[in-house]
């Protein structure tokens, strides 16, 4: 059984900037993670990054996203062409309109992931969304966007990824199929908050009340079968009702989504658990 975390292993960092990313409070999060566990699962994988911030030697990453798990999957087998294809192309408007257009009909799996990750470093806010047809349509970031990590820094992230079994699926199937006893489960949905507007359009299905109610249904199914889960998600009716069943935190966070810099700050998260 492997600790949560390896005080004075090496740490790596995500490859993809992604909406909704809990990387500003992973600290916080790791106060929360459970002393001992066998195998580390993550339904809704994003860009991971509470995946490579604990570095566990057994794990499950998954996601309903297909364009995000075929890049995981072709990055982690050939890290540097594809790198080598990604930084080859111009950081410029027009270069990344053309990226996007090229996206829609490319085929081969190296250059598809170089230019998903492309476009994923440089949209508006690491945002996920597809129009009707289909066709990834998030604009270019004009500012706000950061520097590329280093190629080491890519290269560790992608060799890492290595270890874990990538797969894409819907998340309860996931859990249906793969649970095991003293697994340990991290949830991090796309947000379905009543009568507001969250966005929710990570993998082109929006991820709806007829999903929440079937997450708060597996936490039981989970925590019958003996295994360990965290979610975090925001405080609302729907999580706060959940909450009543399980140990529970509230804690603050910032949004990136919100156009205006009050609907950025002053929200809150409840980190739901079953130890």
């Amino acid at each position: 059984m492997q600790p949560a975390i390896e005080t004075g292993t090496l740490t790596y960092q995500p490859i993809l900037r992604w909406a909704g990313s809990k990387k500003t409070i992973l600290p916080k999060l790791e106060r929360h993670l459970p002393e001992k566990y066998d195998r580390y699962i993550e339904l809704f994988a994003g860009s991971a990054c509470l995946f490579f911030k604990v570095s566990p030697k057994e794990a499950i990453i998954a996601d309903s996203n297909k364009q995000l798990v075929d890049f995981y999957r072709t990055f982690s087998k050939k890290p540097s062409l594809v790198y080598e294809l990604f930084e080859a192309i111009p950081r410029s408007p027009e270069a990344y309109y053309e990226a996007r257009t090229r996206f829609r009909t490319e085929k081969t799996p190296e250059q598809r992931a170089a230019l998903f990750l492309y476009l994923n470093r440089n949209c508006f806010n690491g945002i996920y969304r597809t129009n009707l047809a289909g066709h990834f349509n998030v604009p270019f970031s004009n500012s706000r966007v950061a520097g590329y990590p280093s190629r080491s820094t890519f290269m560790a992230a992608a060799n890492f990824l290595k270890s874990a079994n990538i797969v894409c699926e819907d998340f309860e199937k996931i859990c249906r199929k793969n649970i095991r006893p003293d697994d340990f489960f991290y949830m991090d949905p796309p947000y379905y908050v009543p009568n507001k507007r969250v966005f929710k359009e990570y993998s082109g299905k929006p991820f709806g009340e007829d999903d929440f109610l079937r997450l708060s249904k597996l936490l039981s199914f989970i925590d019958e079968k003996k295994a360990k889960f965290m979610l975090s998600y925001p405080d609302c009716i729907l999580s706060r009702e959940v909450a009543k069943r399980w140990a529970s935190s509230r804690i603050p966070v910032k949004r990136i989504i919100g156009g205006t810099q009050k609907s950025r700050s002053g929200k809150y998260e409840l980190i739901i658990k079953n130890y």
